[in-house]
This record gives structure tokens, sequence and C-alpha cells, in this order.
């Protein structure tokens, strides 16, 4: 295997494909819903690589983790851990080497994922978390990573994953993960009522509307006319967001006012905020030692200043000067990239 070229890392999730070098000054993001677009994987693995060669060397290697296991197009999370690694296998035929990441840090191959499912599932808040502990080996952190659909607490102290749940259900039940990101989450799941010019209104329990109409009329999130992955597959526009909550309250787009609809959105914005500092407190009140500071990252990363009491915040483009802006975004595709690299180097000079 030649010993230059780029690492590239992939963090196949059930809504979204990211993709990173182990520099951070290329990064990718592209919607994949798994749950309907399964059978289409390896073909967009493909195409991912494509373009990264277009402008770039062949890779050295290529690094995975996953969450898209999760995706209820899989009978159980085995079926999704191994269906996702035989088509990278099928995408990246060109690739020499390609090493799955599993939780606690070790690397297997994809046709190793029958025997090691377990470690592979959900491995990708694990990778970032590794990857911080070795750039903040002293002292007491929570790494807090605010993505599209869910987010992680994750503690570190002395250089070391500090976390007390390793899948998925523990972590829930720790507060380490709340399913609930800046773009994905239903806002019915979050809230049942709001008030509406000073009236108590219940709310449609439907997928009318999610977290990203919440912030887009805002501002908080910018416009992207065309990403559709939306509750009703219509623009993420703040005109289609105010379209969707008018449908969480039943009312007509053209009869709520835009001052109704940013009543709906600094509520429920209010509530998703709530909901993060409730799962923060549970995490950091197991915490003994002092916190020294937050590490935030992710798309949502403007929500960790509302909910860690002043702590200092470090933010990941801080700690990588010189990569990408949207290096944050795709925090553990990057993270997954820089970890093969070290294992390889290490390897090779061993």
């Amino acid at each position: 295997m030649a010993d230059t070229g780029a690492i590239l890392g992939f963090d196949i999730g059930g809504a979204n494909i990211k993709v990173a070098t182990s520099d951070g000054h290329y990064v990718h993001s592209v919607p994949f819903p798994m749950w309907r677009s399964q059978n289409q994987l390896g073909t967009q693995i493909s195409t991912l690589i494509a373009e990264f060669r277009k402008a770039h060397d062949n890779p050295r290697a290529l690094a995975l983790t996953m969450t898209g296991e999760l995706a209820d197009s899989f009978n159980s999370k085995r079926d999704g851990v191994i269906s996702i690694c035989n088509a990278v296998t099928e995408g990246a035929a060109d690739i020499e080497t390609i090493l799955c990441y599993e939780t606690g840090g070790q690397w297997c191959r994809t046709d190793e994922a029958d025997n090691r499912w377990a470690k592979l599932a959900a491995s990708n808040w694990h990778a970032m978390a590794h990857h911080c502990s070795q750039l903040l080996s002293k002292g007491t952190h929570i790494l807090i990573d605010v993505g599209t659909t869910t987010t992680d607490i994750l503690p570190l102290a002395e250089g070391e994953v500090a976390t007390k749940g390793i899948d998925d259900t523990t972590r829930l039940q720790r507060g380490e993960l709340v399913y609930c990101g800046v773009e994905r989450a239903s806002l019915s799941s979050i809230v049942s009522s709001l008030i509406i010019d000073g009236t108590p209104t219940p709310i449609a329990r439907e997928r009318f509307a999610t977290t990203l109409d919440t912030f887009l009329i805002t501002g908080e999130i910018p416009e992207r006319p065309d990403y559709i992955e939306t509750a009703d597959s219509k623009p993420a526009t703040r005109l289609a967001a105010h379209r969707r909550l008018a449908r969480l309250i039943c009312q007509c787009p053209e009869l709520l006012s835009d001052q109704q609809a940013q009543q709906m959105a600094q509520q429920t914005r209010k509530a998703i905020v709530q909901l993060l500092s409730s799962a923060y407190q549970q995490v950091t009140s197991q915490v003994s030692s002092p916190i020294d500071s937050i590490i935030a990252i992710g798309q949502g990363d403007f929500l960790v200043p509302d909910f860690t009491g002043g702590l200092p915040i470090q933010y990941l483009r801080d700690l990588h000067p010189g990569s990408s802006q949207n290096l944050a975004r795709i925090g553990p595709a990057f993270a997954v990239a820089v970890l093969l690299e070290q294992h390889l180097n290490q390897a090779s000079s061993a």
C-alpha cells in the first residue's frame, strides 16, 4: 500500500453521508435518507470517491464510522452494520485499505462486520471523543456535538473518553445521547402546546414541522433552497418553514402572521434548549472534577452557550486553525480520518 495520499473518513448516518480528509481541508456532506435509499449506498459511495478524485490524489485509505445501521429499513442493527460495510466495500472496491472504527478505538476490516457489528454500530461519537481527548490531554472537558439528528454530550478526563455508556440505549439513559438535533426532530415530539398571542394552543401531533423550521425562522440556520429533506419535502427556506409551522397549529399559512411564526419559533427553540440542558445537567452531575472547558461541534454549535452556564467554549475550528469552515458539521468523519492516519503511521513504523 502506498504511504502517501489523503485518508478519507466516511461517517455514514441515517440521513446524511459526511466525508473529510485527515488534514481537514476537504469536507463534504450529502443528504442520504438511508430508510429509503439503502440499496443505492454503494453507488453513492463510489460517486463521492470519484468526486474527490477529480481534484485530489487517489486516497491512501478509507476510514469508516457509522450510525445509519439504526434506519428502520434494516431488520436489526447487526443487519444494518453488515449492509453498510458491504456497500462500502462495493463502492470503494479500488481502494486497497478500508478499515472500520470500533467503539473503544480499535479497527477492523469490512469483512469482519458479522462478528464485530456491536462495536461498529453507532461508533462515530467515540471517534470524535477519542480525537478530542488527544487534543486536550489534560483536565476535564465536555464535548457537545449538536448535529442534525442527535446531540452527544461526552465527558473527557485527562486524555481519556470518560463516558459511562457505550451502546446507544445506555447512552440515552445517561443523558450522553439526546435524540434531538437542529434539523430532523419533529416539533410535535418536543412541545405539546404553544402560546399564540397569549392563547394556549395545542399542536397537531403530526410531523408537520421539524427543528429545522425553528432555526430557519430564527435565522440561525441559513436557507438552502435546494435542500428538500424537510417535513413536507419542500425547500429549506423561511417561507416554506412558515407554511410548515402553520400546519403545526392547523392554520392556513396566509393566516399565520410573521409575528406568530416568530412566537412559535422562539418557544420551540426554548424547549429544545431545555431538553439539551436537562441532559447536560445529568451528565455533568456525574463529573467529579471541575470542568475546564466545553468543546462545541456540530451544525448546532450555536446553541451550546445557551445551556452550559458560561463555561469557556472551544469550537472545533479553533482546535484546527486553517481547516475548512465547515469542519464542525462533519466532525466524526474528520476524526475517524485522523485516527486512521495515526494507526497506519504507527503500523508502518513498528
